[in-house]
């Protein structure tokens, strides 16, 4: 399989557009952009970030027409393991790697599309449930179709039901051993205890993009006008300081 050496530090194609990275570990990372003329833009590391390659487009599906992601919140590509990696595009659809990204598969989520809505984030909590989220950023509180999940890591992905609006941003609780979800946007925010399948209204402030402190105890969100929140035990609705 060819390879495609990039610049050391910088993107050299234009017509690129980077919208997240994540790492496995402190050497081996991979970073996302939109599509471009019909192929996706997916770069790898493996001396923590010095170097970039690009993976051949023999090695992806093909990509839709203008198909990318939101770089919202940056949660757009989720990494688990030393080998697993999912990529989630403006087109309703899931890209999956089971070898450290040197070949990619792809399904598609039942989230609607269209110019202002999509899938904005993706997270596993192991090598077979995760979730997306999503919806229409112009429409706020419009909660139609806006979460899907996953039961055999992302070759398939059915519907959620009781997200209450558009969300940015989902993470998984570190450290519980029942499966503990939050899913957050500028109007509010959601959780779920059943691996994403249903989801209930949560008190919390609206947040752009959000994270789970290392342990889990502690969460982290951003909003606009430069707002910072955190909040201690983000499983309990109350609390929580600025």
């Amino acid at each position: 399989m060819a390879s495609h050496p990039v610049s050391k530090r910088r993107n050299r194609d234009p017509k690129a557009f980077l919208d997240a990275m994540a790492f496995w570990d402190e050497r081996h990372g991979v970073a996302v952009s939109d599509s471009v003329e019909g192929s996706f833009v997916i770069l790898l590391t493996q001396d923590a970030g010095g170097h970039w390659t690009r993976v051949p487009a023999e090695a992806l599906p093909a990509a839709l027409p203008n198909e990318g992601a939101f770089a919202a919140s940056g949660t757009n590509v989720a990494v688990l393991g030393q080998d697993l990696a999912w990529f989630a595009t403006t087109a309703g659809r899931v890209l999956r790697t089971r070898d450290r990204g040197r070949t990619w598969n792809v399904a598609t989520a039942p989230l609607p599309t269209g110019p202002s809505a999509e899938i904005f984030s993706i997270a596993f909590r192991d090598d077979r449930h995760g979730v997306v989220v999503g919806g229409d950023y112009k429409k706020e509180s419009e909660a139609v179709d806006n979460a899907a999940f996953s039961e055999d890591g992302g070759v398939t992905w059915r519907r959620a039901v009781g997200l209450s609006g558009f969300r940015s941003v989902v993470a998984r609780r570190p450290g519980d051993d029942d499966p503990f979800w939050i899913a957050l946007g500028p109007s509010g925010a959601d959780v779920s205890r059943d691996d994403g399948r249903s989801w209930a209204p949560f008190e919390a402030p609206g947040c752009h993009a959000f994270s789970f402190g290392r342990d889990g105890a502690a969460g982290y969100c951003v909003g606009e006008e430069g707002r910072v929140e955190s909040r201690a035990n983000p499983r309990e609705p109350q609390g929580g300081q600025s």
